[in-house]
């Protein structure tokens, strides 16, 4: 039986989803996100970054998301993440507001801005409050759920949030994320929503072609191990900030709590600025800090 390769590790996704050769793979999982059909449907787009095989990678590389460009000029951003870095959403808003604030509207009309629509697949429950995977957030009027503008639009996947016996198989969507969550290591289960769907068919047969080719192969496994280190040693620091924050006492314990989390993570090689969105300690003591771990 041929094996496949884990599609949520962020270099197998982006081979998947990001080649130019798999267009109607990422038309399909658009179309199915977006739920465009009829003559709204997707049928040609521009991958803005496709993917090149990397010369080495290591988890100073950042997420390879897929950047692209509809035919109706509408700008897309997809990121597959798996650990739970506690910033998607800001991070999320502060990359699509860039890519909205970065096009060249030489004409001076800003009419003549182009839609921006970030799609990001967590591979973990970050909206708490919502039961639904997906969910979709707009600028809207807090009172009246007016929307503002639909200039920028946000989307969150979130994988383990779809049980396998509550997925519906008529539904495109539901298909791309069990296949996701787990159908493309369920061989039964893999035909079964390949029939339904020939790009989740080719999907397949790309991840089976990574396999089996050394380099790409190597690559996906240093990349895998890379995200595993890395979320390991979040984990840990966040673990050991708890654990001195209970040790110190409530009020007090919680500063402690943080600092000794910023510590651990800046020992592990975090930067500043990601140490600072974890803990919610000022930028100024994530500085000193480091600091005085360097000296």
């Amino acid at each position: 039986m041929p094996e496949i390769l884990d599609p949520k590790v962020d270099l197998a996704f982006k081979k998947v989803f990001g080649s130019q050769e798999n267009k109607s793979i990422l038309l399909s999982f658009l179309n199915a996100v977006l739920s465009w059909t009829g003559e709204q449907q997707i049928v040609d787009l521009k991958i803005l970054n496709p993917y090149l095989e990397p010369e080495n990678i290591d988890d100073s590389v950042g997420i390879l998301d897929i950047k692209l460009q509809l035919e109706n000029n509408d700008l897309v951003d997809v990121e597959m993440q798996i650990g739970n870095l506690g910033n998607m959403e800001r991070r999320s808003t502060y990359y699509v507001c860039r890519m909205f604030g970065d096009q060249n509207i030489s004409s001076g009309r800003y009419q003549d801005l182009n839609r921006v629509i970030a799609i990001n697949v967590l591979d973990f429950i970050r909206i708490k409050h919502i039961k639904r995977y997906h969910t979709i957030f707009r600028l809207r009027e807090t009172q009246d759920n007016i929307d503002l503008t639909d200039a920028i639009e946000i989307h969150f996947i979130e994988l383990p949030k779809l049980k396998l016996e509550m997925a519906s198989y008529a539904n495109p969507l539901d298909r791309w994320v069990v296949f996701l969550k787990g159908g493309w290591d369920d061989m039964e289960l893999l035909d079964k929503l390949a029939k339904q769907d020939p790009a989740i068919g080719k999907a397949k047969q790309v991840l089976e072609q990574m396999a089996s080719n050394p380099r790409e192969r190597e690559l996906y496994e240093l990349r895998r191990k890379a995200i595993l280190d890395r979320n390991s040693a979040l984990y840990e620091a966040k673990m050991e900030g708890i654990s001195e924050g209970k040790r110190e006492g409530i009020s007090e314990g919680k500063r402690e709590g943080k600092l000794e989390t910023a510590r651990v993570a800046l020992l592990k090689g975090a930067d500043i600025e990601f140490v600072a969105e974890i803990t919610n300690l000022p930028l100024e003591s994530i500085q000193k800090l480091k600091a005085e771990i360097v000296s």
